[in-house]
């Protein structure tokens, strides 16, 4: 009798480390694998540090691991980068660990079209297509124009229940 397969669901903590393959592509990316887009128009960069902790927040807020969420690792400098919708920076203030991208700031993402780099790498790049997205403006592409699917309050909810100590049981002591 043949053995049938499990499909298995994904997690971001999976993506902590890429295959082997994937990050030899991105530390040979060069120069033009990358540029910098203008923070605001709408959207904010909420900076997650270590990179294992943001994906974690990821998987007990249970979002799926699947495109359209405009998530990124930078895995020069173990971060992760999620775009949200902006207004809710008051939310993370004093939170260890976590910074936030706004107006007049200015994110590293992947050149359309490529993976990115060791320090821009897409987890789960835009829903809308960026070549669109940035083609034929007059001002420089900014995170305006990105999907923010994952919602600031609850990421927010989801780091604090990992950040809390797990105190043990009476009945465990």
């Amino acid at each position: 009798m043949a053995k049938s397969r499990k499909d298995v669901t994904p997690t971001w903590a999976a993506l902590h480390v890429p295959d082997d393959n994937t990050l030899a592509h991105l530390r040979g990316a060069g120069i033009g694998a990358t540029r910098f887009v203008a923070c605001g128009g709408g959207r904010d960069a909420v900076v997650i540090s270590p990179l294992q902790r943001g994906l974690a927040a990821l998987d007990a807020l249970g979002v799926p691991v699947e495109d359209g969420h405009s998530v990124l690792a930078d895995h020069s400098r173990q971060e992760l980068i999620v775009v949200v919708d902006d207004g809710w920076a008051h939310l993370w203030e004093g939170a260890p660990g976590v910074r936030v991208l706004s107006l007049g700031a200015w994110l590293l993402v992947p050149v359309p079209g490529t993976e990115g780099s060791f320090a821009a790498h897409w987890l789960s790049p835009p829903e809308e297509d960026i070549p669109a997205l940035w083609r034929d403006q007059e001002q420089d592409p900014s995170l305006g124009s990105m999907s923010a699917r994952v919602d600031a309050r609850k990421l927010f909810d989801a780091l604090a229940s990992i950040d809390r100590p797990v105190v043990a049981s009476a009945a465990t002591s």
